[in-house]
């Protein structure tokens, strides 16, 4: 029995291997937009301006926790619950207060040297219109002389709802933060 398994696997990586990954589906139109760079910042200002509201605190209680909860999942969608996990320490204990990490330091476009860069709509066209895609991504980097942020730079991936026009954030892709002894909210100072 164990070598009729181990000859079923092989024929099927042998005909996986085997398909044409020549026919994937192309789009038939692509098209790069540059986005208002100033629209962009403040998309960005606005998410990291919550980030930073939260870092600022030292401990929340679990009403209060929940309450942040609700407005990150409202403005970050999904990807709520990742950005809160970096920024909080979980303890066992669901019920007792929530403690913000100390030793996190979370890039943000109000610290000296960080800086959007870019913004660009991405749009791409099938002949199934199923397929088509339209995203945003808004890049923000460090232009300054520190070695630990050397090449450092965070882009926010957004989708376009088609029923409601606005824009969701979809992604990141780059480096989101930094953790360690050396590393805490005001690592890098904040412009006046």
């Amino acid at each position: 029995m164990k070598g009729f398994y181990m000859l079923l696997l092989t024929m099927m990586v042998f005909v996986l291997s085997a398909c044409d990954s020549s026919n994937q589906i192309q789009p038939i139109k692509e098209e790069t937009l540059d986005f208002d760079l100033k629209t962009a910042t403040q998309m960005v200002e606005k998410k990291e301006t919550m980030i930073m509201e939260l870092a600022k605190k030292k401990e929340l209680s679990i009403s209060e926790f929940r309450e942040i909860e609700r407005y990150f999942t409202a403005d970050f969608g999904d990807h709520a619950k990742d950005i809160l996990s970096m920024l909080t320490l979980q303890f066992m204990d669901e019920e007792s207060k929530k403690y913000i990490a100390q030793d996190t330091f979370y890039p943000t476009v109000f610290h000296e040297g960080i800086h959007i860069t870019s913004a660009v709509i991405y749009r791409s066209y099938y002949e199934n219109d199923f397929f088509n895609q339209t995203r945003l991504t808004i890049r923000e980097e460090y232009e300054g002389d520190d070695k630990e942020l050397e090449d450092w730079y965070r882009e926010y991936i957004f989708t376009l709802n088609k029923d409601t026009g606005e824009w969701e954030l979809h992604g990141f892709s780059g480096i989101l933060n930094y953790s360690g002894e050396e590393f805490n909210l005001n690592y890098l100072e904040l412009k006046q």
